[in-house]
């Protein structure tokens, strides 16, 4: 298997970095985007693993940290933290699409991606940006798989929402770091801007794309009820929901990546076989 790290610049010149993996002789084959959560990065957890096994299943993957995750350049901690406070919805979709323009033009594997056979995952708010990334090149991706996936973007308390707007940020916990992570408000003002086009539960009723949600039933940070909504929205004659039986919002896995779980083979087995029926043909 061959790994290539890889970094292009988007439209404000900030770097996306990314893993570019596929197998030695690999030509044409099927390209999978995979995209990290909130306070997530391409290393988190199970995504290398997920990227090596559909790599290994003769796809050619590329773990996407968006440019303002807050990565610093030793790719494991989160030193760029300006960088997460300015982070947005819109910046994260322009993200995607440097990325898939970046294939198209033949930038990005030239010699061995199928620039007609594109997939794209994305756990959590991850999920949120494929669906949206789905809607926007309709006829360049072939398939979707959301894991917990959020159901809206719109999420946030009147009291959260007060303090966004009297402090110009809010602070989230991480367990990699002692300070909370800030956002600011230019996140929320992000959103509003963009109300109807990010309001997920209507857009997916014009998504035709072929669409798998995956969530644990036990998920304690994103309720499984918002994967099921979007399901019974979604336009695409293909569709199905997966939600796995005593798992949570990691399917059962945690950072560092040691040993893999029950939920964590069974979401990935699902994943694959999505992506064998929609993009290998």
């Amino acid at each position: 298997m061959i790994r290539r790290l890889l970094t292009i610049p988007n439209d404000n010149n900030n770097l996306i970095h990314f893993d570019l993996r596929y197998s030695e002789g690999t030509n044409q084959a099927p390209a999978i985007l995979i995209l990290h959560g909130f306070k997530g990065f391409k290393d988190w957890g199970f995504l290398p693993d997920l990227g090596r096994s559909l790599t290994r299943s003769d796809y050619v993957t590329l773990n996407i940290n968006f440019s303002k995750n807050g990565i610093g350049p030793d790719g494991k901690h989160f030193t760029a933290l300006d960088a997460f406070a300015q982070n947005t919805i819109s910046q994260e979709l322009s993200d995607v699409r440097t990325v898939i323009h970046a294939i198209l033009d033949g930038k990005i594997g030239k010699q061995v991606i199928d620039r007609e056979r594109i997939g794209i995952l994305g756990h959590s708010r991850g999920g949120a940006i494929a669906l949206l990334s789905a809607l926007e090149f309709e006829d360049e991706i072939g398939a979707v798989v959301t894991w917990a996936s959020v159901g809206t973007l719109f999420r946030y308390s009147e009291a959260e929402l007060k303090e966004w707007e009297n402090k110009g940020y809010l602070e989230f916990k991480t367990p990699f770091l002692q300070q909370p992570l800030r956002v600011n408000r230019s996140y929320w003002q992000d959103l509003t801007a963009n109300k109807a086009q990010y309001d997920l539960a209507e857009r997916v009723k014009e998504l035709y794309t072929p669409t798998l949600f995956i969530h644990g039933a036990e998920d304690n940070t994103i309720p499984p009820d918002e994967s099921a909504l979007l399901y019974e929205n979604c336009a695409a004659p293909s569709k199905r929901l997966e939600i796995i039986e005593g798992t949570d919002h990691t399917f059962g896995i945690r950072h560092p990546f040691e040993v893999g779980s029950e939920a964590y083979f069974i979401a990935r087995d699902l994943t694959e076989s999505w992506f064998d029926h929609h993009l290998k043909y």
